[in-house]
């Protein structure tokens, strides 16, 4: 069914019986309000001519314009349109067009606005804090995902403490392939791997303290998911379910997010370019030429697959956290506000709220001016 779509004009009403506002005229009041029963220049005469209610003037056909007809012809757009049209298809389909325009004029602003804004940060938060590398190392693939990494981080969406994690883990990991592949002609040589230890510490840490968190979040989501399961099981109303639902959901759960999911994934990528791939590819030729075995070399290689593992570990536990999330919302809130959007109950439960609510204060308010009364 077509929209209703309604043309303003000057204040000049048609027939009464087209309008909600008025009931239709009768014979008798139109006989007794006709224009030669008022007196000459009265109020009354001037207000009946303007607004055209007597029912002789419309039926008369006259084509004599009155002063007041003929200056709202003048100042009117469409003088022969009627006033409250119930429909106008051709001036629905210029309004239909012109909000899409303007819708399309105010995405473009927000696309501009949001990308000034990234380029704003990157320019002052991302790119100064992290250390200058090679350009020539290792492959355009990985200068690719460092590139997106930087734009991914000045993002106005994503949260400062976030942020300036990764930051600090991007810039080990560009150290770490600066220390390793470029400071000594011999790969692995003492002083590089006690230097590389370092700074892999620092990556490890702020890794694994993401998977823990990771790993809780996730064993908290399923606590939830059984709570809800036995709060939507309970025998009250669809509100009062809806109410515990949501309060159990929001006191423990955390919302996932995608740009904390897509900073994970594209991490990953440069980690196995930057680190894990070309390091391994030495290694293993290192090691079937290597006489004696090194302890610290070992140490290193297994850091480098344990920050590895934990990665993937980081990127499953937000996956699966993600559809634990959906699955709450598509099992148990979804059928609970489709059936609210259908039912008064919810509006019944809030106006009893209100009515209790209401004589809780008149009764309050009773028994102050009775007290006072008594002294």
């Amino acid at each position: 069914m077509a929209a209703v779509c309604l043309v303003l004009t000057t204040p000049r009403l048609s027939h009464p019986s087209s309008s909600l506002f008025f009931p239709p005229c009768n014979s008798t009041f139109t006989s007794s309000c006709k224009m030669d029963d008022l007196p000459p220049g009265s109020r009354l005469a001037i207000v009946r001519s303007e607004v055209a209610m007597d029912s002789e003037s419309e039926e008369s056909g006259s084509t004599t314009p009155t002063h007041a007809d003929t200056a709202n012809t003048e100042t009117e757009p469409f003088p022969d349109a009627e006033p409250f049209p119930e429909y106008n298809e051709s001036e629905c389909a210029m309004l239909a067009s012109s909000i899409a325009a303007d819708k399309r004029h105010e995405e473009a602003w927000i696309y501009a606005l949001g990308r000034a804004a990234q380029q704003e940060i990157r320019m002052l938060h991302v790119d100064p804090n992290i250390i200058p590398y090679f350009k020539s190392d290792p492959s355009h693939r990985s200068q690719v995902v460092l590139e997106q990494l930087r734009d991914l981080l000045a993002d106005p969406q994503m949260r400062p403490e976030i942020r300036e994690q990764f930051i600090t883990i991007i810039n080990a990991t560009l150290q770490f392939n600066l220390v390793i592949f470029h400071q000594s002609p011999e790969f692995l040589a003492p002083k590089e791997v006690e230097d590389a230890e370092l700074l892999l510490e620092t990556v490890l840490n702020h890794v694994e303290w993401m998977e823990e968190m990771l790993r809780e979040q996730l064993q908290t989501a399923e606590q939830v998911s059984y709570a809800i399961e036995d709060a939507s099981l309970e025998p009250t109303s669809a509100y009062e379910r809806l109410c515990k639902m949501a309060t159990l959901f929001a006191k423990a759960m955390k919302k996932p997010r995608y740009l904390e999911r897509r900073l994970l994934a594209l991490y990953m990528d440069m980690y196995e370019e930057w680190v894990h791939t070309p390091f391994f590819l030495l290694r293993n030729r290192q090691l079937v030429n290597e006489q004696h075995p090194s302890r610290g070399r070992t140490k290193l290689s297994r850091r480098v697959i344990i920050i590895w593992d934990l990665m993937n570990s980081c990127i499953e536990s937000y996956g699966t956290l993600t559809w634990v999330t959906l699955e709450i919302k598509r099992q148990y809130f979804a059928p609970v506000m489709g059936y609210l959007c259908d039912s008064p109950e919810i509006w019944q439960h809030c106006w009893d709220q209100y009515q209790a609510l209401q004589n809780h204060r008149h009764q309050t308010t009773e028994k102050d001016l009775s007290r006072y009364a008594t002294i």
